[in-house]
This record gives C-alpha cells, structure tokens and sequence, in this order.
C-alpha cells in the first residue's frame, strides 16, 4: 500500500496539509473561539488579519461568526487546502515580512519528548518530536520523525527564535503597537471559552506559550 505525502520539504508537516490535519484536527474549534473570545473583550474590530492561518479552519470560523478575516500564509500546499475547503474566505499566498492585501486599515522546561499518532489513509503514521531550549541563542529547537511502516522516516529540524516578554514589549512599542495584554494562561487549543465569562489571565510565564494582544497606534 502507498501513501500519498510529500517528502522533499522544508516543512513537512505544513507541506501536507491532509496529515496536519490528522494530528491537530482542533474540531472543537477551540483556537478559533479563543480569538473571537479575545477579539471581543478587548473589542478588536470586525477586521481580522490571520498571519500563518495554515488550514484556513479559523478564519472560516471567524467569518462564519460575522468578521471580516483574512489568511496569510507562505506555504502554496497550506494555501491551496484552505482555498479549496473554505471557498467563501479570503486567503493571501505571501510572507508576513512582504505582503499586500490592498487595504490600509488593518517556556517552563528545556527538553522535551512527545509521542503521537494517527490513521492518515488506512495506515498508521508515528510523529515522534523533541523539543529543546539553548538557552544562550534564545532558540527553540524542534526535531520531528515522521514514520510509516515500510517507508524510510522523514526527518526534520527548525529553530524558532524566542523572545523575553519585556524583549518583545520593546519590539512592539518600537514599531507603533501599545500592549494591551502579555499572559501565557489561559491558552488555545487546550479549554473551551464561553463569551459571556471574562478571560482570567495569568501573567507568570511558567507557560509553554508567551501570547500577546497589541493595538496599533
């Protein structure tokens, strides 16, 4: 049996759409509710711009609740799945760096392990990641194995450069945001937000995500 993927990648995951679906299916649509949950107590306006919007799940959910969103991303696979599974939302192919959409308005641990696994076209798939924090270049590194019985592994390195929050406050103020909220609780993916309930934040930063809401000045 074969197995229809895309192996010569700089990101493998994101350049096969289909099976980062299959590990991060989000069907509650628990990141999509987090923003409007955010959009609307920090009353963020109807025009959303998703920057990295991946499969396209969030802004279709976000128009669906009457916002104006848009996606931007830089991969043609992620663009063209969101683009042909939510036809009636707007999607960008472009970089976050250098992009037009002809408007105006606009870590608590170093190492670790984790282990998934899912069903991707009647066959098992392994993703094994390891997470690491070198601590003197403020990177984080993330090394996956993706493995199907039968298939060689694909095997993948990124680094993603972090910031200190004050670090990143700086950033903001430098380039004309005023900082409304930096928390890393309560976070996407994880609780189930209802609108009528404030969001209670936690400020510690003994998260594994750093999360900010700026206003552009």
């Amino acid at each position: 049996m074969s197995i229809n993927l895309k192996t010569d990648t700089k990101n493998f995951l994101h350049d096969n759409p289909a099976l980062y679906s299959a590990f991060n299916g989000d069907y509650h649509q628990s990141m999509a509710k987090f923003m409007h949950k955010l959009l609307t107590e920090y009353n963020g306006g109807k025009k959303v711009l998703d920057i990295g919007s991946g499969l396209g799940r969030e802004v279709a959910y976000l128009n669906s609740v009457e916002y104006e969103a848009t996606g931007l991303d830089n991969s043609k696979e992620m663009f063209s799945w969101a683009k042909e599974h939510y036809p009636d939302s707007p999607f960008v192919f472009g970089d976050q760096v250098d992009f037009s959409l002809n408007e105006k308005e606009g870590q608590r641990w170093l190492s670790e392990d984790l282990l998934d696994q899912t069903v991707f076209e009647d066959m098992v798939v392994t993703l094994k990641t390891r997470f690491s924090i070198d601590l003197a270049s403020q990177m984080l590194e993330r090394s996956y194995s993706c493995s199907v019985t039968g298939y060689e592994p694909i095997l993948e390195h990124v680094r993603h450069r972090l910031f200190f929050p004050q670090e990143l406050v700086h950033y903001l103020s430098n380039s004309g945001f005023r900082l409304l909220q930096l928390f890393d609780q309560p976070s996407p993916h994880v609780k189930k937000y209802s609108l009528h309930t404030p969001l209670a934040f936690s400020t510690d930063m003994q998260g594994t995500r750093m999360q900010v809401v700026a206003q552009a000045i």
